[in-house]
């Protein structure tokens, strides 16, 4: 999959969110498959997501919902990560939760 292009990459990053894959392991992904650095397939996750939060507002998908399943996966990631002493994994998904909950410092 080496020196795909841009939008193909985005799609493959969209892909393996869809399937459940979180952020951390969509980039972990990425960057190991499609011949980028780790930095760029966090761009391609961003654009990704920004894809799917397009597609969830367009759709009027009801907000609690969608929160109370990412919390769930993350809270997944997270369990999992601990798991496979993946620590910075922890720590990203630990900052998402933080900030999806509102409980950063303002």
């Amino acid at each position: 999959m080496a020196k795909a292009a841009p939008a193909h990459r985005e799609q493959i990053a969209l892909d393996l969110l869809l399937t459940g894959k979180s952020a951390t392991a969509t980039v972990a992904h990425m960057a190991a498959h499609c011949g980028c650095s780790r930095r760029q397939s966090q761009r391609y996750v961003a654009a990704a997501y920004q894809f799917l939060k397009a597609d969830i507002t367009a759709c009027n998908v009801d907000r609690p919902a969608q929160v109370a399943k990412l919390i769930h996966l993350l809270e997944t990631t997270c369990e999992q990560a601990l798991s496979a002493k993946q620590f910075n994994a922890v720590v990203a998904s630990c900052r998402e939760l933080r900030e999806l909950l509102g409980l950063a410092a303002g």
